[in-house]
């Protein structure tokens, strides 16, 4: 009989009932007998015995959330008078409320402010944070694909604005000119401007630190560029496979991890895409080295990431907090491809990660359902519109691509002209879509809105600071609810 469980559980009840064992003794002694005690055995437990002449009720309620016997009466103990020590129940003052918790303040998680009430924050979170979003179709082809009207040959890297500016010799001449213009005008600064240039480049340097020092390791890299060919850093191809490789039975599975490691490592936006070659470069360029060669993309897969800008930051632009915004960004770029690329790496596949090096990242953004061109040429997309940075990696992973994306921007941009109304060098065109390139720096066969990049830069020199006008200006990318989509 006494090693009936049952027994044993009714012998400690009767304990705990009588003020010999506490709760919690109670519970340690019942689970090292091995009883299964449930909720209702608990309850019963606790609840103290009923004394003669005292009703069941809420008093025996209150003295089960307490002790099973109240303490003795000793002299001195604030809240016990007279009729305490008579044996006499005394009346037990409420406890206090701290200052601190009688008001109670809500935190807003996207940014971190402090609001007065659930009414607050929930007015906060959609004026600051909350955004409307037109319709977005998945559709079968790219919303260029009718503007592709020539033959498209693959671009070489060498022919872009910031690589010209390394070997052309006549865009040379231009940039040098701007940066003497700069430096003329810089020079009739006053103190006070000269320590806020100061400041400003501190900024930036700060921001684009990890890109510049671990992005490449390489003496003439400076950030903002990507991969060079056989230097290590977070850019680097070099590192080894995981010789146990990860069975992938399923690609959409897959994909949706792949996507949700991406958004653990920092990314705002996430695409898969099969590797259209007509958007790989023909050949690499690096500027910190003159080096160029041919590329050949064996892998299937791009997995493109974008990276929100700042909004307040960039609303500042052309100054310096907008350049900062952009360069944190960039380092930003260099970690999480990195970081992607390792952990595909590490499931025994390969990864190479990207900035703006290797292909053309606006376009495998289109393809991987991300957003639609504008007529600044960026990416636009519905939840920032132009102001987010593109980095990729490529992959022979077992991947489910995602489908391109249609949400108006072809009609949006024939009638918007903010962009090309804010650009300070004239760069962007007012009118409509043509063929006909600018310079090299444009590729034929493409019917659009064809920016003179090498204007824009140009005009960066000129400032002493990069310029995100054309993205500060677009309506898509303004912090705001987007009360004209329902106009």
């Amino acid at each position: 009989m006494k090693n009936d469980p049952e027994h044993h559980l009714r012998e400690l009840q009767q304990k705990l009932q009588r003020g010999q064992i506490s709760r919690r003794d109670f519970l340690r002694s019942a689970a090292l007998l091995g009883l299964s005690v449930g909720v209702g055995e608990i309850l019963a437990s606790c609840q103290p015995q009923p004394k003669p002449g005292t009703p069941s009720g809420f008093e025996d309620f209150e003295a089960a959330l307490g002790d099973p016997e109240p303490p003795p009466y000793k002299a001195g103990t604030p809240g016990v008078g007279a009729a305490a020590a008579a044996g006499q129940p005394a009346a037990v003052p409420a406890p206090e409320v701290s200052p601190a918790r009688k008001q109670i303040d809500w935190l807003c998680a996207a940014c971190g402010e402090q609001l007065p009430s659930a009414e607050a924050l929930r007015t906060h979170a959609l004026e600051e944070h909350g955004k409307r979003l037109p319709k977005i179709q998945r559709v079968d082809q790219p919303t260029y694909s009718e503007f592709l009207v020539g033959k498209v040959k693959r671009f070489d890297e060498k022919n872009t604005a910031f690589s010209r500016a390394v070997w052309d010799e006549a865009y040379q001449v231009k940039v040098k000119a701007a940066v003497e213009k700069y430096a003329a005008a810089a020079a009739k600064n006053t103190k006070q401007q000269q320590w806020d240039a100061l400041e400003g480049q501190a900024l930036v340097a700060g921001a684009i630190y990890v890109d510049d020092s671990v992005g490449v390791l390489h003496p003439g890299y400076g950030g903002y560029m990507g991969h060079m060919k056989e230097v290590g850093g977070l850019y680097g191809w070099e590192d080894p496979l995981n010789e146990t490789r990860f069975p992938v039975s399923d690609p959409a599975w897959m994909s949706a991890r792949i996507k949700q490691v991406a958004r653990l490592y920092g990314a705002s936006l996430v695409g898969i895409t099969k590797v259209n070659p007509l958007w790989v470069y023909s050949h690499y360029f690096e500027r910190a080295t003159g080096n160029s060669g041919p590329i050949d993309m064996s892998y299937p897969y791009a997995i493109v990431i974008g990276i929100e800008m700042d909004w307040e930051a960039i609303n500042k632009t052309p100054k310096y907090e907008a350049s900062a915004a952009t360069a944190l960004a960039y380092s930003q770029m260099a970690e999480l491809s990195a970081s992607l690329a390792k952990y595909i790496r590490a499931l025994g596949y390969h990864a190479l990660p990207c900035g703006n090096d290797t292909a053309q990242s606006i376009p495998l953004a289109i393809d991987a359902g991300l957003g639609e061109i504008g007529r600044n040429g960026l990416l636009i997309t519905p939840e920032f519109g132009p102001r987010q940075r593109l980095c990729k990696v490529f992959t022979n992973i077992p991947l489910k691509p995602d489908q391109p994306i249609d949400f108006g921007m072809r009609s949006f941009c024939e009638t918007c002209h903010s962009c090309a109304s804010s650009c300070p060098a004239n760069a962007i065109p007012m009118g409509d879509r043509s063929t006909g390139p600018t310079s090299i720096s444009n590729r034929t066969g493409i019917r659009r809105w064809t920016v003179t990049v090498t204007d824009c830069l140009l005009f960066w020199r000129e400032n002493g600071v990069d310029c995100s006008n054309c993205v500060a200006a677009c309506p898509w990318a303004l912090r705001s609810t987007r009360d004209w989509l329902e106009t």
